[in-house]
């Protein structure tokens, strides 16, 4: 751990130590905002110092010293360190070598092991999840014990790799080859869904790819065990879940609990990432809670200008898990068909579903577009009705009202009433127009009284009520 980053939970500790629990809470809410680890390691070092009495009467250099230096070994077990192969939040991975067999593996060691129960459950979950995993894209655990000091360690495969992004950049892959390694991945992961595991910290940073180009799926360190209970205590810790904001499902970042869809989600932002050459959407330089914000409300651009990559895509990113794939399973079919030229299980999304999450997610501004909705639906049912319209021959679809004035959306006075007309285009007993005509484009025109008004002269047009 760096001093920056212990100068910062010493501060925030000093700040919440002393508060009751609902102001505490709120504090850590505010201030960790989009680090769920400094919350928990404040959480831990206020427990420490009310079980104990002490964080606050021990020696604070001594604890800065030790939480500063990483760990230096030349063994662990029966294993010689030879190197660093990185440094995280919650550890250092150390490559080392068996020194009676003479194979190179890489050592994880729970760093701090002493200060955060939170930490040390998470690395216990890791330990177990991979235990239970045995897939070529997986890297295997070999082996685990402790220190003298009962600091917990276990023992992975070693993969001499570049992450998935970086491969792809460096061997200038095409986009089969890039569905290939997405594919290979998905595999892995649907293995796992298949032994009741979630990874949900999917991301091209823990996929490595060999120079073979196989791969190996890493990081299971906040797996979720799907047949497992959630307790009531588990969904207020949900904000305090580590997760990467870019690669996360809407449900996560709203606190839901996680399915395969939510993996499914992020093998998604994976295979959109590979394509475009950029995420779907851009959080740099944002808080965790901006980033949740910008995630849950925008719809990213196609990712490639091909409809039915495209499809692939953005099914398995929809924002609502019902609607992606319903497995990781259905998205590998997929991508064998887009990959064999075949008919996709995804079809584009219509534009009526792309109006209806308009109008979710503007219900607000957007009441009236409801009415219109269910007026463009009850025509649907025109052309079995047709015979009915004795001396109708031509169907006007008036524009739409904006009753709210409010400029952003009012657009879709006129693209609505095209949408309408478009879809009614069929019938075969009327013609459908959509009309532009300013005499009726007046805020809160009565076409009722209008109609009563004017004298009529053509007996066959008949003008449809205006949507309001």
């Amino acid at each position: 751990m760096d001093r920056p980053r212990w100068e910062r939970i010493q501060e925030v500790f000093h700040r919440a130590a002393d508060l009751s629990v609902p102001v505490r809470e709120r504090l850590l809410e505010d201030t960790c905002a989009g680090d769920p680890e400094l919350a928990a390691e404040v959480r831990a070092m206020i427990e420490e110092e009310s079980r104990d009495g002490g964080l606050l009467d021990r020696n604070v250099s001594q604890i800065a010293e030790r939480m500063l230096n990483a760990p230096c070994f030349e063994e662990i077990g029966r294993y010689r360190v030879r190197g660093v192969l990185g440094e995280g939040g919650m550890g250092v991975v150390y490559l080392a070598e068996r020194m009676d067999l003479g194979n190179l593996v890489a050592v994880k060691i729970l760093r701090d092991a002493w200060f955060s129960p939170a930490r040390r459950k998470r690395f216990a979950t890791e330990q177990r999840t991979l235990a239970r995993l045995n897939h070529p894209s997986i890297a295997r655990l070999y082996d685990a014990g402790t220190l003298a000091d009962g600091t917990p360690w276990f023992v992975l495969e070693y993969v001499d790799g570049l992450t998935l992004a970086e491969y792809c950049r460096q061997n200038s892959c095409s986009i089969e080859e890039r569905l290939k390694l997405v594919r290979a991945v998905a595999e892995a992961v649907d293995y796992a869904h298949s032994h009741s595991i979630i990874h949900r910290d999917l991301k091209p940073s823990n996929i490595l790819v060999k120079s073979d180009g196989s791969l190996r799926l890493l990081d299971f360190g906040i797996a979720k065990q799907l047949d497992v209970e959630i307790r009531p205590e588990d969904q207020t810790r949900t904000n305090l879940r580590p997760m990467t904001p870019a690669y996360a499902a809407p449900e996560q970042l709203r606190g839901d609990p996680a399915s395969p869809q939510t993996d499914v989600y992020s093998l998604g932002v994976i295979l959109y990432e590979l394509i475009a050459g950029h995420l779907p959407i851009d959080v740099s330089h944002r808080t965790a809670r901006e980033a949740a914000d910008l995630i849950v409300s925008l719809d990213p651009a196609k990712p490639s200008g091909q409809p039915d990559l495209d499809s692939l895509c953005l099914t398995a990113m929809h924002k609502d898990p019902t609607r992606r794939y319903e497995s990781v399973r259905a998205l590998i079919r997929d991508i064998d068909h887009f990959l064999n030229q075949e008919r996709l299980e995804a079809r584009p999304e219509s534009h009526f579903h792309a109006m209806g999450r308009l109008v979710r997610r503007n219900a607000r501004k957007t009441a009236a577009v409801l009415v219109v909705l269910a007026l463009g639906a009850g025509l649907a049912l025109f052309e079995q009705n047709a015979a009915s319209f004795k001396h109708a021959r031509t169907i006007a679809i008036l524009p739409m009202e904006n009753p709210g004035n409010d400029p952003s959306i009012d657009f879709l006075r006129f693209a609505l009433a095209d949408e309408i007309a478009g879809t009614l285009g069929y019938a075969r007993a009327v013609s459908i127009r959509a009309t532009k005509a300013p005499k009726y484009s007046e805020p809160g025109l009565d076409i009722q009284k209008s109609r009563a008004r004017a004298p009529r002269r053509r007996r066959h047009f008949r003008p449809v009520a205006q949507g309001r």
